[in-house]
């Protein structure tokens, strides 16, 4: 069990972290900056929330080759029939604080970092390309630990049986901590590229649809979009997520692939010697899409809602709807 002392350590460090952390965001982008970063929190770690069910499953097809072929609904069944329906809610919380420090950063540091490059990239849209890197590669520092644990207690059982946190304790005693940085660079495969294209896109689609409807309407083009009807406000940021969800999807699966082989087992194993065996085995370049169609699935969940949450919290925090201005 994990000692007093730890505990103390554990909540300590915690506090201590997140307390410099607000105090960065405050020094570095003004009073108002927390605004972004609380909506991408709050958006990232709701929406990989709902469907962990969906991720448990496409995470054991990933890493169990007896479901590698199944079908989402078969591999469920299996699943299921084995080991009883709590086990498709394993790995929740280190899903829930991941993923919210994890969005805070990745929509936080590319809102803030946008207007900052545009000075220096007059290209727009390459501009909000480097930002969206930038903030992918730190959600990728701040979520991998968080990944590894969740990836750990789905693809072994002994360590679900624990807990999340004892879970995450004995992974410490037995393997050291750096159990929860040995897929830092799968991480960074996988998000940089999601993040590029879900934020990016996200800004594209939003900002051609409420232009589009702007001139369809024959309004001016300084039009806001508080005068866009409500039906119109709901419609642009869904359909966007949606388009947005299957490009972030296909980017970023050889990454979560990678990820997902790399934090099943204890050990280390090299990057490289996870793609050589992929490529060498009788998939070929097609293992690295193995459970995509589940995948397809379970990031459309994500995407749509965490896109949703994210314009409705700025919205609510008094920002302008993303793409309106």
């Amino acid at each position: 069990e994990i000692s007093t002392v730890d505990k103390v350590v554990l909540i300590g460090s915690t506090g201590l972290m997140a307390t410099l952390l607000i105090h960065l965001i405050r020094a570095t982008f003004g009073a108002g900056g927390w605004r972004y970063y609380l909506a991408g929190g709050i958006c990232a770690a709701v929406s990989h929330l709902v469907p962990v069910p969906v991720d448990v499953v496409k995470t054991r097809k990933q890493i169990d080759p007896t479901l590698a072929n199944a079908s989402f609904g078969q591999a469920t069944r299996d699943i299921i029939n084995n080991e009883g329906w709590r086990c498709l809610f394993v790995g929740a919380g280190p899903t829930f604080w991941g993923y919210f420090s994890e969005g805070a950063i990745k929509f936080g540091v590319y809102e803030v970092l946008k207007p900052w490059v545009k000075t220096i990239i007059p290209m727009h849209y390459l501009a909000f390309i480097v930002s969206a890197a930038i903030s992918g590669l730190g959600a990728s520092l701040m979520l991998c630990p968080m990944e590894a644990l969740r990836i750990r207690l789905v693809a072994e059982p002994e360590y679900a049986r624990l807990g999340w946190v004892q879970g995450g304790y004995q992974m410490v005693k037995r393997e050291g901590y750096s159990s929860f940085t040995k897929s830092i660079l799968p991480m960074i495969y996988k998000q940089v590229p999601y993040t590029i294209t879900k934020n990016v896109s996200f800004d594209l689609f939003t900002k051609t649809a409420y232009r589009t409807f702007i001139l369809s309407t024959a309004a001016a083009a300084t039009t806001a979009a508080t005068s866009v009807p409500l039906s119109t406000k709901l419609m642009i940021p869904l359909t966007s997520a949606v388009l947005a969800s299957v490009l972030s999807c296909v980017s970023s699966q050889p990454g979560d692939m990678l990820l997902s082989v790399a934090n099943a087992n204890g050990g280390v194993r090299k990057t490289h010697d996870i793609c050589r065996d992929i490529m060498k085995s009788d998939r070929g370049f097609r293992g690295f899409f193995v459970g995509i169609k589940t995948r397809f699935i379970h990031v459309g969940i994500i995407v749509t809602l965490q896109l949703m949450i994210y314009d409705f919290v700025k919205r609510s925090c008094g920002i302008a709807a993303t793409g309106s201005v």
